[in-house]
């Protein structure tokens, strides 16, 4: 049972209530056509008036925005699951990250001297008010310490720790309300899916944590001198200030968009930026994700300085082997073993959705057939595919959504530096050395001691194991559960029947005897109540229609 929320809670309840009515009724009209109906673009429910109607991924953008640091944030995480979200809502999600109001420099201090335990002009001889960067959680500030060194302050804003604390147990509490009433057909595993937006947004939080991300990444990348990642001040670092260097050059989007610098030095920096993701993922597991333009900057000698570490992907020995068969059946276009992959990720469920997802994947190959490399965007079929698991209703391991989103994105930003790119030769000569090196006498020799050590561990525990199975049957305590494979889905579906056919029921016997009350007791002011209660009849009959269209749709799909 769910208990009643706290005050605070229930405050935040009625904030997200108050802003998915707003935006919700949007998304909501559009997804059943009915966007004339209501046009919010005339500036209904507080919209900014414009020609065009809203589509469903601004109305959750919106929505989104006026939540907070929280929802701003899930949204991100949101745009970086392409196997969840589709690619229209996608494109919305991204740009939230560009529109959040600054919070005062003053408030900034508070927190500084907070933190450090002393006045702010005891640390820095200068500090800017007009921040570098803003973005949900946190804000930047040029600096300069009392040494004369040059620094960057990332500042968590007041106040986001203890909302985001209250928001993630209100996701919580809704996903576990949600899977409890099984919503999504048992489709998502949605309380995973909460733990994961909540273990990723946790970590973003702790500047410690994204220092510790940066160190990392420069160990990762020591011996590549054509990148810069900036050194962390740790004796002016806490989990809720993170000083580091301050490295200048020119934004990447800034010679994106400037066709000389383009020209000039585009095709070089794509190709260190390609070669660098392909270093983090294939050889060390462990890679800066967040490949937004402004997280890079290109200094005056050529090198490419890398900014933000607060979102960096973790890929395990076997998620990496998993990521490059992949990647090598995508690279042969090969449907069978695109969909060996999937299944042995473990997304797939049961034969017949193994044979849907090949058939839709076999579909894929025809499309891309006779292509050579140079014709061929690996975003393009890593787009398709999880556009394939998404109409399927799979779920992508996070781990695996997240190196594919960023593989996806980086290769945008790379062929909008150099048109001729190619990402699939740059990806095939690391996944060729990383496949390489799985299959060395050491990697081999490694394997091997882990099934020993396992198999060892077992030998000793399996006797202990054994007895306690025999007392348990001599005693008559041993259960054997049994469960049909279908047969959730089939009780789900009969669930649903007599749901829809006892409301059905209950709303035709209360429209037919309606009249027959009326006709016996008429109540006062009836002459005004009943063209507005035959109103409401009309408006609930409506919604029961639609709501019985949409259950048939998802039964069918």
């Amino acid at each position: 049972m769910f208990g009643l929320p706290s005050a605070s809670k229930r405050r935040r309840y009625r904030q997200i209530a108050s802003a998915l009515t707003r935006h919700g009724l949007g998304a909501l009209t559009n997804q059943l056509g009915l966007a004339w109906l209501i046009p919010f673009q005339w500036g209904i429910l507080g919209h900014p008036r414009r020609k065009e109607p809203y589509s469903t991924g601004e109305h959750l953008r919106m929505a989104m925005e006026d939540l907070g640091a929280t929802a701003i944030k899930v949204g991100q995480i949101l745009s970086t699951r392409p196997d969840l979200v589709p690619p229209e809502i996608s494109v919305e999600l991204e740009k939230l990250r560009d529109r959040v109001p600054p919070v005062s420099t003053a408030a900034i201090r508070e927190v500084i001297e907070r933190e450090l335990c002393c006045r702010a002009d005891e640390v820095f001889a200068d500090f800017e008010d007009e921040p570098l960067a803003g973005a949900s959680i946190g804000q930047v500030h040029a600096a300069t310490l009392r040494d004369g060194s040059r620094v960057v302050v990332k500042v968590r804003k007041p106040g986001v720790l203890e909302t985001v604390t209250t928001d993630l147990e209100i996701l919580s509490d809704l996903a576990r309300r949600a899977a409890r009433a099984n919503a999504f057909g048992g489709r998502y595993d949605l309380e995973a899916l909460a733990q994961d937006f909540a273990r990723t947004l946790r970590a973003e939080l702790d500047y410690m944590r994204e220092g510790k991300n940066a160190d990392r990444l420069r160990e990762i990348l020591a011996d590549e001198p054509r990148v810069v990642i900036p050194n962390i001040r740790w004796d002016y670092t806490t989990e809720a200030v993170l000083v580091m260097e301050r490295i200048d050059g020119t934004r990447i989007s800034d010679v994106v968009v400037s066709p000389d610098l383009r020209s000039e030095s585009g095709p070089s920096l794509a190709k260190t930026s390609a070669e660098i993701l392909m270093k983090q993922v294939f050889e060390a597991g462990f890679y800066h994700a967040d490949p937004h333009p402004g997280n890079f900057l290109v200094l005056e000698d050529g090198r490419l300085g890398l900014l933000d570490f607060g979102m960096v992907g973790h890929l395990d020995e076997q998620m990496q082997h998993s990521l490059l068969r992949l990647l090598a059946a995508i690279v042969r276009q090969d449907a069978y073993a695109v969909t060996d992959c999937l299944d042995g990720i473990g997304i797939l469920r049961s034969a017949s959705e193994r044979d849907s997802v090949r058939r839709d994947a076999h579909y894929l190959i025809q499309r891309y057939y006779g292509l050579s490399v140079d014709q061929f965007a690996i975003s393009d079929y890593i787009n398709d595919i999880t556009a394939v698991v998404r109409s399927h209703e799979l779920q992508l391991p996070t781990e695996l959504a997240l190196v594919l989103k960023t593989v996806a994105m980086s290769e945008g930003l790379w062929r909008q530096l150099d048109p001729r790119f190619n990402a699939i030769r740059v990806a095939a000569s690391f996944a060729e050395s990383a496949m390489a090196k799985m299959y060395y006498p050491s990697a081999w020799a490694r394997r091997a001691f882990k099934a020993t050590s396992e198999m060892v561990e077992l030998g000793t525990e399996l006797p202990g194991q054994l007895h306690r199975i025999a007392t348990r049957l001599d005693r008559g305590e041993f259960e054997l559960a049994l469960r049909h494979r279908d047969l959730d889905e089939t009780i789900d579906r009969l669930s649903g029947m007599v749901s829809r056919l006892s409301t059905a029921i209950v709303a035709a016997a209360f429209i037919l005897g309606l009249p027959f009350l009326v006709t016996a007791w008429k109540p006062p002011a009836w002459d005004i109540l009943a063209p507005l209660w035959f109103f409401g009849g009309l408006v609930a009959a409506a919604g029961l229609i639609v709501r019985l269209a949409l259950a048939g749709r998802r039964r069918n799909r």
